[in-house]
């Protein structure tokens, strides 16, 4: 029996199928804008990651080291050394590799040159062992970007940072320096924590730390008076450079950023001074209510002052995932999200991508057509014989 294709149920579950494909082509499509410096956030995530095989050596993958980063340490009831409490989010958001990317935008925004040609741009640094993903971060970004680092660092760290004794910043820092991954190496060391000399934990435990940054040949940073370790810091700085471009806090140390009240006053992420609300309402309500002998100028506030220049601030790591669209809680985490160069901060997706949806339609149109115009045909052609056998 005669059936043109329009009238063939195969055909039209056909043509209904591939309509349908388009259909679904045309939704997954999207358009992708790069965002600026988008090559250099790639290379700094993938240095990243890349350091990281390095550092999981230095632990056994737990559930909660999502990046398996070896950077995840403890909780404060299992370490002796641990200064005060971590947030375990935070911790684990700064392994992601494509935090690196984050520093890469504060680099771009300063200023700071990626010309390998040129004369690198140095920066000041503060590390703490609390954030040792963090560190990394920087570290990869400053490879990326052709910048040289002048850092100080401090042992101590909160819970889930680099918080085991065998384990500490200065265990890390040597394990990329021995591969010859990374060549910046920290100019000295403190002991951090309460007034930069770990104040919070036993004398024991102060001991082997301290035993532990000279035995690795680190210049140690030791004061009774906390002015005077800031001015420690000061002084280490200058004698590497009269010139820096910026000034990078990571962490709480309390000689970088002052205490746990006044380290309020500079907020995180790049700023180019303290926020002056705060500062008014620590004078009205923390200064009156104490009396202090002498007020504390940590370092933030000597580049900030006197040198003038900015100072990327990487705390409240909760706040800064969300402002640069990068995971945080564990729920928020997903096979997308984790992969290098995924989220906002590498560009933005535009959902349904015009040149698609329109190939689709046309291609969509062009099938009906030869459905139809086929179908003609093979009706005409049919009518024609017809005719003929009429006519015999």
């Amino acid at each position: 029996m005669f059936r043109p294709y329009i009238k063939r149920t195969y055909i039209l579950v056909l043509v209904a199928m591939i309509n349908l494909l388009l259909v679904y082509i045309s939704y997954q499509s999207y358009s992708f804008t790069k965002s600026k410096d988008y090559e250099l956030k790639i290379e700094a995530a993938t240095i990243m990651k890349n350091a990281l095989d390095l550092t999981k050596g230095l632990d056994n993958p737990k559930d909660i080291d999502r990046f398996k980063s070896g950077l995840v340490g403890v909780d404060s009831t299992s370490s002796q050394m641990t200064t005060k409490r971590g947030f375990l989010e935070s911790k684990v958001a700064t392994t992601n590799p494509n935090f690196a990317a984050v520093f890469i935008d504060w680099f771009s925004a300063i200023g700071i040159s990626s010309d390998i040609s040129n004369t690198p741009d140095t920066v000041a640094v503060s590390m703490t062992g609390s954030f040792p993903g963090a560190n990394i971060a920087f570290l990869a970004a400053c490879k990326a970007s052709n910048v040289y680092p002048v850092i100080i660092s401090s042992i101590g760290s909160s819970s889930w940072g680099a918080n085991q004794i065998d384990k500490t910043w200065i265990e890390i820092e040597n394990t990329l320096i021995d591969a010859n991954f990374f060549s910046y190496r920290s100019k000295a060391f403190s002991l951090g924590g309460d007034n930069d000399q770990l104040d919070e934990l036993p004398i024991d435990i102060k001991q082997i730390l301290e035993n532990k940054i000279i035995k690795n040949n680190y210049d140690i940073i030791s004061n009774d008076q906390m002015q005077g370790a800031v001015n420690e810091r000061i002084r280490k700085y200058k004698e590497q450079s009269s010139n820096y471009k910026a000034y990078v806090n990571i962490g709480g140390s309390s000689a970088s950023l002052g205490d746990s009240t006044t380290s309020k006053m500079y907020l995180p992420g790049l700023i180019f001074g303290k926020d002056e609300a705060i500062a008014d309402a620590l004078d009205d309500e923390y200064y009156d209510e104490y009396e202090y002998e002498q007020e504390i100028i940590p370092a933030v506030e000597y580049f900030l002052s006197e040198q003038k220049i900015p100072v990327i601030n990487v705390r409240n790591i909760n706040n800064l995932c969300e402002w640069y669209g990068l995971p945080y809680s564990n729920l928020s985490f997903n096979d997308e999200n984790v992969k290098i160069g995924a989220g906002d901060l590498f560009g933005v997706k535009t959902k349904h991508r015009l040149s698609v949806v329109w190939l689709s339609t046309l291609a969509s149109l062009a099938l009906i057509a030869w459905l139809a115009i086929s179908s003609i045909i093979q009706v005409n052609n049919k009518m024609k014989e017809i005719d003929n056998d009429s006519i015999i």
